[in-house]
């Protein structure tokens, strides 16, 4: 069974580190992937960049030392992954981006968390009746006829 809750906590470790170097040793035809990926277990409800690499329709996410190879429409399917979300780098584009942003990345995206629900719902007991929104006096009036 594939541990998706270990191998999504990227946001606090190297997958993109370790998916520049990987896309670096696999053969022609290899693809960096940078996208969004829905958090599982302790990080349910957020969505947050990740980076692994595709090469024959297979996912490969050697990120925090692990070595997953898995098929491509499953771990697409877990981690609820949008393709048109996805920024694909072949090796060439990889070091191009690389030399000239002097970092792993992700390059053309934020990669930042975020939560999926975009409602400002009060999550926590000391939100709920913070706001002191006042009721205009035609909304009052209205309410008393």
């Amino acid at each position: 069974m594939i541990n998706l809750k270990t191998l999504l906590l990227e946001n606090k470790g190297d997958c993109y580190r370790a998916a520049g170097n990987l896309v670096m040793e696999l053969p022609d035809g290899a693809k960096l992937v940078h996208g969004m990926v829905n958090g599982q277990g302790a990080l349910a409800g957020l969505r947050f960049g990740h980076a692994w690499c595709e090469y024959n329709n297979k996912v490969l996410d050697h990120s925090n030392g692990n070595k997953q190879e898995i098929p491509k429409a499953l771990y697409y399917a877990v981690g609820h992954i949008n393709p048109k979300e996805c920024k694909y780098y072949d090796m060439e584009k990889t070091a191009i981006l690389m030399l000239k942003k002097k970092h792993w990345g992700p390059w053309e995206m934020s990669g930042d968390t975020i939560k999926l629900y975009s409602e400002d719902i009060p999550d926590s007991k000391g939100e709920i009746g913070k706001k002191n929104i006042k009721i205009p006096s035609d909304v009052l009036a209205k309410l008393h006829d």
